[in-house]
């Protein structure tokens, strides 16, 4: 997968599949997250890592991980012990 053309597909549906700026600001990061992980299929990010780097509370981090999945733009998987999985769709 190519990061430059994953994050121009990303902001090319936004016309069609609008999301918050709180949801754009965190797909660009799992995004840049995906990349340096070598696009895994799965890669877990700690919420307090988001709010932390995005001065955002855990609502609005919910909210805007819930953007992201309604719209497609990534899955979530809650897993035991509070690990949380993300996965950007590939185009």
């Amino acid at each position: 997968m190519d990061y430059e053309k994953q994050l121009n597909e990303f902001y090319s549906t936004l016309d069609y599949k609008p999301v918050s700026s709180n949801a754009a600001a965190i797909y660009g990061f799992l995004l840049n997250i995906a990349s340096r992980v070598r696009w895994i299929s799965e890669f877990k990010v700690a919420n307090s890592v988001l709010m932390s780097k995005f001065n955002l509370s855990l609502s609005a981090v919910q909210r805007a991980r819930a953007e992201l999945i309604n719209n497609n733009y990534i899955t979530y998987r809650k897993r035991k012990e509070s690990k949380r999985y993300f996965k950007i769709f590939n185009s």
